[in-house]
């Protein structure tokens, strides 16, 4: 598992997360994403890119240097569009919920 974050003006760096995560691993070491988060699109388009890219029979050290390759080629122009449409998807999730909590 990897997990990384980011903001308007950086991504950054992944964490790799070995063997079993359990809840306790994972509120300590990773992002917790909420509904609208930005980031949920990020790792959408890694997998697509990973699912395209990696060929079925990498290797663990093969398979987390393409997952690092793909995470570095996020550009920031992305990542900023994805910020900037933050208002609009918060008040959709507002809207469609009427006006209760949004998850």
């Amino acid at each position: 598992m990897v997990c990384s974050g980011i903001a308007f003006h950086c991504h950054t760096p992944l964490v790799c997360i070995v063997g079993t995560l359990d809840s306790q691993h994972y509120i300590s070491e990773t992002v917790c994403s909420t509904y609208v988060s930005p980031i949920e699109n990020v790792w959408s388009m890694l997998a697509q890119r990973l699912a395209r890219d990696t060929p079925p029979t990498a290797s663990p050290d093969q398979l987390r240097q393409y997952v690092e390759a793909a995470w570095t080629a996020v550009s920031q122009g992305y990542i900023q569009s994805l910020s900037g449409s933050m208002p609009r998807l918060v008040a959709a999730a507002v809207i469609a919920n009427n006006g209760g909590y949004i998850g």
